[in-house]
């Protein structure tokens, strides 16, 4: 009986087994046989290019050892001039110089600065006041940029420079100092130049009263064209590079202030605007404000006679300029109504945005407040007050950049009718504004 179980018992297990196999063969059998494959097909999407915007823009990575530069600066004046009597571009130089890298990270850097006095000014007294400048540069950052493939031999960087600097022939007092800055070059044919610099005069240098005797601090700033030794550099279009075509219905800007602290003379001149586009037309309004403030030596524009005595006789001799201590400000407010007259045209064929960039033309009009004091020996009296409101108006054009979307440039000039309130006398005469700085 027992054996019999026992038989049963493993008879059974033999049967769970074969089925258990049979099951298994049929549904290996029993899959899909069909064949996937693999292929790769084209993109028919367009190719996009990304763009090194700092690359492109300042050439970090191309070879250069000669640069030759011709442009503007805002640069030490051999002569300052009170507000009172500014100049159509009172602080503006037309800067022509060469630099040449002797060293990776050393350069030697020559310049004159011409001053833009204005037409009514005698082409003579620009020669007298041309600043001739030599630099002796060292790019701190240069060698390791270089060794770690960030840039190559070139004239972009930041440095620090030993200078001295001739004022012309109107008078016989060189400077000297030092100056921090940062120098790009500017895609093929540009650059640009910024400082701030410690310097005195030379002649101050052996003063007995100490070294702060006569130190002067200023920021300076040029920027122009550019040509040298290095290779053509193939660059995406200037406004996919610099972001000057996204569509901006308004801006803030605030101008790169003009500053020059020191022993002898005391300025600064800064400005605020806010533009705003009329609905989505080319048409804007321009609300600016600009001020300057003024305290030291300058020469105003004031015919004299001096007598001159050369031990035997005495000559009398007029000059056109006296030497005043001056203390004065001024604030002028403008609104200008501009068109950017080929923005349309530019949309319409696809080479243009609807922002705040590009040439326009429209009307300038002006209020400013003047308040000054001067005091002098060759002036009667010894010195003299004056205060004025004056308007201006007249057509203007220019041109207005924006850059890197916290940048931006803007330059026009503008010839204007002008009236001095309170009194009857009227001219004409040309205005120009040159604003670099911050936009928001």
């Amino acid at each position: 009986m027992i054996n019999r179980q026992i038989l049963t018992y493993f008879t059974s297990i033999r049967c769970i087994c074969f089925f258990c196999v049979l099951l298994c063969c049929c549904t290996a059998y029993s899959q899909d046989s069909t064949a996937i494959k693999f292929s790769e097909e084209p993109d028919t999407l367009t190719r996009q290019r990304f763009i090194d915007r700092y690359e492109n823009v300042f050439m970090t990575k191309v070879p250069t050892r000669h640069m030759f530069k011709f442009g503007l600066s805002q640069y030490y004046q051999a002569v300052p001039y009170p507000l009172t009597d500014d100049k159509t571009l009172n602080n503006l130089s037309l800067h022509l110089g060469y630099e040449v890298k002797f060293l990776p990270a050393f350069s030697l850097a020559l310049s004159g600065h011409f001053p833009l006095y204005g037409v009514q000014a005698p082409f003579r007294e620009s020669v007298q006041n041309t600043v001739m400048d030599a630099q002796l540069r060292w790019f701190v950052d240069m060698r390791r940029r270089i060794r770690k493939g960030k840039s190559a031999n070139n004239f972009s960087g930041n440095y620090v420079a030993l200078f001295f600097n001739m004022p012309g022939a109107f008078d016989d007092d060189p400077k000297a100092g030092i100056k921090l800055g940062f120098q790009r070059r500017f895609l093929n044919h540009g650059y640009m130049d910024f400082s701030f610099a410690i310097f005195k005069s030379v002649f101050d240098y052996h003063s007995y009263y100490g070294l702060a005797t006569g130190l002067s601090f200023s920021t300076q700033a040029s920027f122009g064209f550019a040509l040298g030794d290095w290779k053509k550099s193939a660059v995406a279009p200037l406004c996919e590079i610099l972001l000057c075509d996204e569509f901006q219905p308004q801006q803030w800007k605030i101008r790169l202030p003009e500053i020059t602290v020191g022993y002898y003379l005391n300025r600064i001149r800064t400005g605020v605007a806010f533009e705003r586009k009329v609905k989505a037309s080319s048409w804007t309004i321009n609300v600016q404000l600009d001020a300057a403030m003024n305290r030291g030596f300058n020469f105003l524009r004031y015919d004299h006679t001096v007598d001159l005595y050369d031990g035997n006789t005495v000559n009398q001799r007029t000059f056109k300029y006296a030497q005043v201590y001056s203390r004065e400000g001024i604030v002028i407010f403008s609104v200008q109504p501009r068109y950017y007259f080929l923005q349309k045209r530019q949309r319409l064929n696809g080479k243009g945005g609807n922002g705040l960039s590009g040439w326009y033309t429209g009307l300038n009009t002006e209020y400013s407040y003047y308040k000054g004091w001067h005091g002098g020996w060759a002036l009667a009296g010894g010195e003299f007050r004056t205060e004025t409101n004056t308007i201006q108006a007249g057509p203007l054009a220019g041109f207005q950049l924006r850059l890197f979307r916290r940048g931006y440039l803007d330059l026009n000039t503008s010839y204007n009718f002008k009236q001095q309130l309170g009194d009857q006398k009227t001219s004409f005469g040309l205005r120009s504004n040159i604003g670099v700085g911050l936009a928001l």
